[in-house]
């Protein structure tokens, strides 16, 4: 009975440890769930926004509605906001569920998989593959060092020459204000040293792919990029108001040159290329035109201003 004893206080006393070593959230504070509500309100809310006539207006009014309807007064958002951005991870957690159900919300509304991963079945095999071994998604906002995210891969044996490499990802911004700015940027390095790079701005929600491909068969030796929320110029813009982006769905596609069609395509090259070599050029001083007589002068039809006078089937010459 002692040892029983002895086993159940050894138990509560790691229960109560437990519990007292989890953080708790100041006064004030909403929840994670009740802020992950909240975030994908705002998220619809600045869907309708992108798509109104009267944006600055009706953003306003949206996000007052999302408001309302958790019954949250815009400081206590304001303070909970600034308590998980002080906790990144957490926030990360927060948007990846915001994300999922945004897709599962679109899914029962028509969409297919594809639409968000056309290549989600790949793996880092085969002649088309996705290569990408970092986190699916990343959170930035505007404080540095929280608003880039870079990435660097090096090639291996299962890279050929000619080939494309393809990044994929979806973008979603919420914003209370401020401008939307932000970038992505892929480089590739070849391995002569030589480098391409493809830059695209982000502004809005979207589906965006950036391509490089290795048309010169040089052979890829490394591929680097990175995704940066810009901090705008302006010394108004508020730091502690709702300004994150959220990049998630990301790929790095890799797909081998099709050989057949490659080899086609140079053949083609090859004979366009000589029969225009073979083409002759035309010489109009060495083919003088043909039966081309010279202008008539005026006053008859001699050239000599004598009129004809008809006689009969003739015409003879006046005199």
């Amino acid at each position: 009975m002692a040892k029983m004893t002895m086993k159940w206080s050894i138990f509560l006393l790691f229960v109560l440890s437990f519990v007292s070593c989890k953080p708790q959230l100041p006064d004030g504070i909403l929840s994670q769930g009740e802020m992950e509500d909240i975030l994908y309100d705002y998220h619809l809310a600045q869907t309708m926004t992108d798509n109104s006539t009267n944006r600055s207006i009706d953003q306003r009014t949206y996000e007052d509605a999302v408001l309302r309807k958790y019954d949250v007064k815009q400081e206590q958002f304001d303070a909970s906001l600034a308590y998980y951005m002080r906790y990144t991870e957490q926030l990360q957690k927060i948007y990846e569920h915001v994300s999922d159900r945004l897709k599962d919300e679109a899914e029962s509304l028509g969409a297919s998989a594809s639409d968000y991963n056309k290549y989600g079945s790949l793996t880092s095999k085969g002649d088309t593959a996705d290569i990408w071994a970092g986190a699916k998604s990343v959170m930035l906002m505007m404080q540095a060092p929280f608003n880039q995210s870079s990435f660097s891969f090096k090639t291996d044996s299962t890279f050929h020459t000619g080939d494309q490499i393809m990044l994929n990802f979806d973008s979603n911004f919420i914003f209370q204000d401020g401008m939307r700015d932000g970038c992505v940027v892929l480089a590739v390095t070849f391995k002569n040293d030589s480098v391409v790079t493809n830059m695209n701005h982000l502004s809005a929600s979207n589906h965006y792919s950036l391509n490089i491909s290795d048309y010169g068969h040089l052979g890829i030796k490394e591929i680097k990029g990175y995704f940066i929320l810009n901090k705008p110029q302006s010394n108004f813009e508020s730091s502690t108001t709702l300004q994150l982006m959220f990049i998630n769905n990301i790929q790095l596609i890799r797909m081998h040159e099709n050989k057949k069609q490659a080899q086609e395509q140079r053949r083609n090259d090859s004979i366009s290329a000589a029969n225009a070599k073979n083409v002759p050029v035309p010489n109009p001083s060495a083919n003088p035109p043909v039966n081309v007589l010279p202008p008539a002068k005026l006053g008859g039809p001699n050239g000599d201003g004598i009129p004809m006078k008809p006689t009969g089937n003739s015409a003879k010459m006046v005199k």
